[in-house]
């Protein structure tokens, strides 16, 4: 693509600094956040203030959560919030012309997208008609084509990363009957990665998940995960997100990945981390020798918050009926926080089986782990006959370090498998309390 000099120097001038990403979230001017003279760069678009009636809330608080989890990889991140057509095509010259010669580069789109004829497009905010309303001619008139894009970031530099967490045809993320984006093919030293699999839907905020924040899922913990020094490639970001988002939507979002390199890139060391082994970093005092993968770590540190916030509402002076109603209307954690008060309670063992059941059967693994240990302990079965086994082993597979752990203890033969895996369900249980309190 290119640009010539006086384009470079006017894009600088754009380009303010600023000292974090939510400061730079605030303003719709790209921004380029300081960093370490590494030779990473990415480029981070939020697109939110669509003007026909399709706005969306997530994308800009998306993109910042993005850039700042990436300028704390030491990436250069030029971030882009509600651009127009014209805006998106000057930063994205401005960025191939900083980051020539990178050594990576990452391509972020948060917003609306639309597909046809196997193709992908990225909406700017400056559409004609409501997304809905627009034909192919409007569309290819007034987005950016991805692979037109890609392949233009592509030249003269190393591997491009390029990550998609778009919306649908209509207005509302998470909507059912719309097509997904086109299943695209990556080419040599690309990987590209979408918040859902073609033909699936990609949930729009993390209220689905019981936390109260608008960004989206994907996002959320893929920024979470990159966070983590113990992860290091961007195959094991990306596997990671991949296992929460899947797991928590009990398969009907499924993260999608498609890549043509020889080998996954390093993401880029944190500061202060280069001199630690990643592997030393998950392991813990007393558990030598024992790593936490990066996808057991990030479910591990998810579910470990999700249990301080339990902790939390059984503690709260909110009273038990309105616990109960709240519990009726599906609120999980109001389910889990009222069992957790009930759970001494001999008279109150059916109702504690019953809420915890509830959560389980929507996919919540610290429920399964709770009701698993709750039928152990009464030596009863739920409404269908299952036992705590059965449990425990959906909450592990969810990445719970007690479940597995207790089973492990169900299971001990004495022999030299069963003590492995109780290690190391007693490793993630503890890599996921010292986490989540970060």
């Amino acid at each position: 693509m290119g640009v010539n000099g006086a384009q470079e120097e006017a894009a600088a001038a754009r380009a303010e600094p600023a000292t974090s990403a939510s400061d730079a979230a605030s303003s719709g001017k790209s921004t380029l956040l300081p960093s370490s003279g590494s030779r990473r760069y990415a480029l981070v678009f939020g697109n939110g203030a669509y003007r026909h009636g399709d706005a969306l809330r997530a994308p800009p608080r998306d993109a910042a959560l993005m850039a700042r989890a990436l300028g704390v990889r030491g990436y250069h991140v030029l971030l882009a919030r509600d651009r127009d057509l014209a805006g998106m095509q000057e930063d994205l010259h401005a960025f191939e012309a900083m980051s020539k010669d990178a050594d990576l580069r990452v391509l972020y789109f948060a917003g609306h997208g639309f597909e046809f004829d196997s193709a992908n497009y990225l909406m700017p905010v400056d559409l004609p008609a409501n997304i809905a309303d627009l034909d192919r001619g409007e569309v290819r008139t007034n987005a950016l084509r991805l692979d037109q894009v890609t392949a233009s970031l592509e030249r003269g530099a190393g591997p491009l990363v390029v990550i998609v967490d778009a919306c649908r045809v209509v207005p509302a993320r998470g909507a059912a009957s719309v097509r997904s984006l086109a299943k695209e093919q990556a080419t040599e030293g690309t990987i590209l990665a979408f918040a859902t699999a073609p033909g699936q839907v990609a949930m729009d905020n993390l209220r689905n998940y019981g936390v109260d924040e608008d960004d989206s899922p994907y996002t959320w913990f893929l920024a979470d995960i990159l966070s983590d020094p113990a992860t290091t490639t961007w195959d094991q970001a990306f596997r990671a997100a991949y296992s929460i988002v899947s797991n928590q939507t009990r398969g009907e979002q499924q993260p999608w990945m498609n890549a043509r390199v020889n080998r996954f890139p390093e993401i880029g060391d944190m500061p202060g981390s280069a001199s630690t082994p990643a592997s030393a970093s998950s392991r813990l005092p007393g558990l030598s020798g024992i790593a936490v993968s990066p996808e057991r770590r990030a479910a591990a540190r998810y579910w470990a918050r999700e249990a301080e916030a339990v902790r939390r509402l059984a503690r709260d002076a909110v009273s038990d009926a309105a616990l109960q109603r709240r519990a009726g209307q599906g609120d999980a954690q109001a389910a889990m926080a009222l069992a957790a008060r009930w759970w001494e309670a001999p008279q109150h063992a059916a109702q504690v089986t019953r809420l915890l059941e509830s959560a389980s059967r929507n996919g919540n693994a610290l429920a399964q782990s709770d009701l698993g240990t709750h039928l152990y302990a009464i030596r009863g079965e739920d409404s269908e006959g299952r036992s705590a086994r059965y449990w425990w082993q959906l909450a592990s597979a969810q990445g719970v370090g007690e479940a597995r752990a207790k089973l492990a203890m169900l299971d001990d033969g004495g022999d030299i498998d069963s003590a492995r895996e109780l290690m190391q369900g007693m490793a993630e249980m503890m890599q996921g309390a010292v986490d989540g309190r970060h």
